[in-house]
């Protein structure tokens, strides 16, 4: 199977994992920020941007936690800091662990615990109806609204040209297959994953936006309360995607949980992505 990345700079590996609906585009901002100073990974996952659409694969958290091992095989990087956004922080929580081995620290940014969630993530996973609604009636003004209203802060302005390209990207049908099962599956009962929190020994940062239109805080405060060496940090302004939303502020909340020192912002870096 075949796996799209982007890579940038040198130095500590960070891998940076994307949620569902969308690619690694929403991390290019924060990761061009982390680049100078670390060895950036962010992939598409399987079934998402430019990766293979593999219609047979399981999309279940523990895939996905041994696809992104694979890719650390790949990329000769035994070890590595790792990210994950949304669906993509419970990824990154699954590999920590399980595979604890291959993980210096974790950082789980908005992370998936089903609380809060809209009718327009929730239909989709439904049972027998589900399926037909996502497959044939989630267009782009669903995603659009989606995006706008249980994703992003209010006020917030997405470039228009890059909702098109994460609609445009799973458009066909085994896209929507992929997607459909990565909604599903990966996401599906995260009560589960309570009682292997307290495999995760990586020290773990759970960064959450203070203008997030859904889910409730606590749900985050208790996460990182579960976990042996969690922490919560809040991101000032942002809803439930910061790396897009709040690029600078999220790369440094990362860098320093990382230990990755940053050199200062230089005058033509800007703050926001929108």
């Amino acid at each position: 199977m075949r796996v799209r990345y982007h890579a940038a700079g040198e130095g500590p590996v960070v891998v940076l994992l994307h949620g569902v609906f969308v690619d690694h585009r929403v991390w290019l901002p924060t990761a061009r920020r982390l680049a100078a100073a670390a060895r950036v990974i962010v992939p598409d996952l399987p079934g998402a941007g430019a990766s293979e659409k593999p219609t047979r694969y399981p999309f279940t958290r523990e895939a996905l936690a041994d696809t992104v091992c694979d890719l650390l095989a790949g990329v000769s990087a035994p070890r590595a800091h790792v990210a994950g956004l949304g669906m993509g922080a419970l990824v990154a929580l699954t590999l920590a662990a399980d595979r604890g081995e291959v993980v210096d620290r974790i950082a789980a940014v908005s992370p998936a615990l089903g609380e809060g969630a809209s009718l327009r993530v929730r239909v989709p996973a439904a049972p027998v109806v589900g399926p037909f609604v996502f497959k044939q009636l989630y267009n782009r003004a669903v995603l659009q609204g989606h995006l706008r209203g249980d994703v992003f802060a209010p006020g917030f302005r997405c470039d228009p040209a890059l909702v098109d390209a994460w609609y445009d990207a799973f458009t066909t049908p085994e896209a929507r297959e992929c997607q459909w099962r990565m909604l599903v599956h990966a996401q599906a009962d995260t009560d589960a994953l309570g009682p292997r929190l307290r495999k995760v020994r990586a020290p773990t940062l759970v960064l959450w936006g203070d203008r997030a239109p859904r889910a409730p805080v606590t749900a985050a405060q208790r996460l990182a309360h579960e976990l042996p060496a969690g922490r919560l940090e809040m991101i000032r302004g942002a809803g439930h995607a910061p790396p897009l939303e709040r690029p600078e502020a999220t790369a440094e909340a990362l860098a320093r949980h990382f230990a990755i020192p940053l050199p200062p912002v230089g005058p033509g870096d800007v703050e926001a992505s929108g």
